[in-house]
Formats: C-alpha cells, structure tokens, sequence
C-alpha cells in the first residue's frame, strides 16, 4: 500500500515579461518551473485503478503553470511562484506543493544560466 508519494514535473518553459526593472518587462525571456504534488490518495488511487481520472494529471498541470505563468507580468520572480502554488493548490486542497520558478539567463553580473525561487504549500501527506 502507498503511503506517501509524488507527482514529480520538471522543466515546464514558457516565455514572459516578469521582472524587476522596466526593461526587463519590456522583453520576454525564458521561465522553467519544477513542480512536487505529494498526495496520498490520488496516487495510490491512479496506481490501482491505472485510469487518468484517479491522479493527479502532467497535462493539466503544465497547462495550468503555463496559464498563471504567461497570463499577466510580475515584478518579482517570487510572486510568479506564489501565483502558481495557489493555483495548484487550488485545485489540488488535501496535496502538499512544491514550485521552483527559474529565470533563464538572468541579466546579472557574472552570467548566471538561471536565478530562482523555491517555495511550498499546502497540506503536508501524513500517514494514517
């Protein structure tokens, strides 16, 4: 029996303005998000009955992620992850999120490939 587990997505890339600076948002420029659902019952439910419906969907999750991502311009990379752990959240209540929300090719000194945040929500999975 399951007792803990994970919808693991990684690498969902979409383009956007967010930004700090005027120019930034002037721009768009690349975005990957990595995303954890850890949720009891939806997986051991979907690992039993091997149908769609009983788990937690990548499909609907990278829609979702590219949506909230794309739909309006954020001054800060941390209220572009803020904005998709509620909707994940949302739609998922009893599931404990993770969102990693990366800025590729941040325009900083020394050439970084990405600056990001990291942040989590939700209910944490306990054991019955």
């Amino acid at each position: 029996m399951i007792e803990r587990g994970a919808i693991v997505v990684r690498g969902i890339k979409f383009q956007a303005s967010h930004g700090a600076s005027a120019e930034e948002r002037r721009h768009t420029r690349g975005f990957e998000v990595d995303l954890d659902i850890e949720a009891r019952d939806p997986i051991a439910k979907g690992g039993q009955t091997d149908r769609l419906a009983d788990t937690v969907d990548y499909l609907e999750l990278c829609t979702l992620v590219i949506r909230v991502g794309t739909e309006s311009t954020c001054h800060l990379v941390e209220k572009v992850a803020t904005r998709i752990l509620d909707a994940v959240c949302a739609r998922h209540p009893t599931a404990h999120v993770s969102v990693e929300v990366r800025k590729i090719d941040p325009p900083c000194p020394g050439a970084p490939r990405y600056c990001g945040v990291r942040i989590a929500g939700g209910p944490l999975v306990t054991t019955p």
